[in-house]
């Protein structure tokens, strides 16, 4: 038996307000079930966030239901638990996980916390699915007893006591239904013993318990691929969902698992059947890191037109690594990139005239990238000598470091270097509340409305209207979806890097060229050639 092991699919991310970028999410979607298909398994395990978002639009829900109808064979299930981002943001009887799960698409399992072990998980009937199932029995022909895979959704912080449920469940189980001959676990949470800077929330000692059971945990949740022990894998997200997991030391991809009944030296699961891991790459747009040193220039013009200098130096590094395999369009070609572009340093004059706007966009044309995300971490001479022109009565109240005096003092330099100098004061204000709010532990919620409130109050003349991007009919296709190697435009941008809005009676879906999807492997070819082996 052959089972495929992929997460964090996260359709419908429209990162950077990108419709490209949506588009990217379900084009490496189809191209993986693409590639899985070619691999010839059994049966695919998604262990949490197939969707970005809890609200979906109605046609992301449709676009991933035309993959999974279109790129799986009806044979072949797609097991599925769900993630934090598959969650919805009130109680509801339907979710969309449920929803596919009614359809036939895939198979949502869950687990019954709240009830008795023996309860806990319920076998799936394909007569009667309901809204879910707990676990489901994938018949083998050379051994007894069957592989089993069991669920568990999305549990945060109490997923350590929700494991020792999983244990006893599992255990009421097999008690019932009786042993099988590999079990799997799919969990969508993070392990801090292997990544601990990655907001892992589970230890090896939390699965002592599970571990008497479970011969394969397949993990979601961390966009990192990572094994451990040799029964702990996570395959990292398809896609790169920001600059840091495009870094190229992320792998990205999925697994393969190779069942057999041969002994395997030193393996100490509970079943009798062996295991064989592979993880193969996913095709995905490339990102490209550019960092610029803003020390050694004094002036504005002398800054640009070393900028300049520095990224057509860089230009032949970014085009080679975009025309790698699984960075590189159906013909070899390269894609747009997306640029992560990093000024540093101290800068020598004012905050105001460095136009890191102007820059972006013309690093956008020069290296023909999708999009440019700037991040400005310079300091300046003013902000440096801060802490030596305080006055150490203001900043030290009867020895000790006055903080609320010494923050204001930033927060209002900080504004004053910026492109908003002109409302210094009331930038600063903003700053210091916000500050305040996140220190405080304020609902997220409130801290948004907040800057939301106090922009438009600020800049009342630079907030531009929302708009949103649904077409009258959601499910039509667009028919410069078939164009396999075109990388349309993504639109202009203003100043501070963001997208503009269309202009009134423009047509309000960004062109999505040919990256979208050809009729085999969505707008990619098998990064391997769909090979059975890497």
């Amino acid at each position: 038996m052959r089972l495929a092991h992929l997460a964090d699919v996260h359709a419908g991310h429209r990162q950077y307000g990108l419709t490209k970028r949506a588009d990217d999410m379900i084009a490496t979607l189809r191209s993986t079930l693409g590639d899985i298909d070619d691999r010839d398994v059994d049966a695919i395990l998604l262990p949490g966030d197939l969707f970005h978002s809890r609200d979906l639009r109605p046609k992301t829900l449709d676009r991933v239901e035309t993959a999974l109808t279109e790129r799986v064979r009806d044979e072949i299930p797609v097991l599925v638990s769900r993630g934090n981002h598959d969650e919805n943001l009130s109680p509801r009887e339907v979710t969309w996980l449920s929803y596919l799960h009614r359809r036939g698409h895939i198979v949502l399992l869950e687990a019954d916390l709240d009830g008795d072990p023996s309860d806990r998980f319920s076998a799936f009937d394909p007569d009667a699915p309901g809204e879910h199932a707990g676990f489901i029995d994938l018949p083998t022909d050379d051994v007894d007893g069957p592989v089993r895979v069991f669920g568990l959704q999305w549990r945060g912080a109490r997923a350590p006591d929700a494991l020792d449920a999983v244990a006893s469940g599992i255990e009421a189980t097999n008690e019932e239904h009786g042993d099988p001959a590999y079990t799997v676990l799919l969990g969508h949470f993070g392990m801090e013993d292997e990544v601990p800077t990655l907001g892992g929330t589970i230890t090896h000692a939390d699965l002592r318990e599970v571990r008497e059971f479970v011969d394969y945990l397949a993990l979601g949740h961390i966009h990192k691929r990572y094994d451990a022990a040799d029964w702990v894998y996570n395959p990292g997200s398809p896609e790169a969902h920001n600059t840091r997991e495009g870094r190229e030391d992320w792998e990205h991809g999925y697994y393969t698992i190779e069942l057999t009944s041969e002994s395997s030296t030193g393996r100490d699961g509970p079943g009798v059947l062996s295991h064989d891991v592979a993880h193969h790459p996913t095709k995905r747009r490339a990102y490209a890191r550019i960092e610029f040193d803003v020390t050694p220039y004094d002036s504005p013009g002398d800054l640009e037109a070393a900028f300049r200098e520095h990224v057509e130096s860089q230009r032949e590094t970014i085009e080679t690594r975009c025309t790698k395999g699984i960075h590189s369009k159906v013909d070899g070609s390269p894609r747009a990139p997306l640029v992560d572009l990093r000024f540093t340093g101290t800068l020598q004059f004012s905050r105001s005239d460095l136009r890191t706007g102007d820059l972006a966009e013309w690093t956008e044309e020069a290296c023909e990238a999708l999009y440019v995300q700037t991040t400005v971490g310079v300091r300046t001479a003013d902000v440096q000598a801060l802490l030596a022109e305080l006055d150490d009565e203001e900043v030290f109240v009867d020895g000790r470091l006055n903080t609320d005096a010494l923050e204001r003092e930033v927060f209002e330099t900080i504004a004053a270097e910026s492109e908003y100098g002109d409302r210094a004061e009331g930038v600063a204000d903003v700053l210091e509340r916000a500050h305040t709010m996140a220190r405080d532990e304020e609902d997220t919620e409130d801290v948004v409305e907040l800057l939301s409130e106090r922009r438009r109050e600020l800049f009342s003349g630079m907030a531009a209207d929302v708009t949103l991007d649904v077409p009258e009919d959601p499910f039509a296709e667009r028919t410069s979806e078939t164009d396999e190697n075109s990388d349309a435009t993504e639109g202009s941008r203003t100043d501070e890097g963001r997208p503009e809005p269309p202009a009134a009676g423009a047509g309000t879906e960004r062109a999505t060229g040919g990256d979208a999807m050809d009729s085999r492997l969505g707008e990619f070819a098998s990064p391997d050639g769909g090979s059975d082996a890497e």
